[in-house]
């Protein structure tokens, strides 16, 4: 998922990583087609994947093989959702900032992408990452 409220002042922060989430829950609207809800918890090192969630956007109808990059581009441009990103030429999109929040890091502040049916940390980026369905995910 996509976390960032700052609950700890930034000279406070531990010089290990700072994980921010974007959690993913899925729902089959059709088909060929799928829906998605970006769920954030805009907190650093939370310790949370449930509720409650600091924003939820519901991303509706796009193809089954969409990449979550796909799902937070539709988002942005229906004005329900914000994202920033760098491209890297190996790794993908980098998320820089969620919904106006930014990781920094420099004080080694990042996003972290929840996904799944036990809503864990992927192995993929935004850009690499296709949300399952959750009737398809095994548990």
């Amino acid at each position: 998922g996509i976390n960032a409220e700052y609950g700890i002042s930034k000279h406070n922060l531990l010089s290990f990583a700072m994980f921010r989430s974007l959690i993913i829950v899925l729902a089959l609207s059709a088909i060929f087609a799928k829906d998605v809800t970006i769920l954030t918890i805009d907190q650093l090192n939370a310790g949370r994947k449930g509720p409650p969630y600091d924003s939820t956007t519901i991303v509706m109808n796009l193809a089954d093989d969409a990449k979550l990059i796909d799902f937070m581009n539709k988002a942005q441009n229906e004005g329900t959702f914000s994202f920033d990103y760098t491209m890297h030429h190996l790794w993908g999109a980098y998320i820089t900032t969620v919904n106006g929040l930014y990781a920094d890091s420099t004080t080694k502040q990042y996003w972290q992408i929840l996904g799944g049916p036990r809503l864990k940390p992927t192995q993929l980026g935004a850009s690499s990452y296709i949300p399952a369905d959750k009737r398809k995910s095994p548990l």
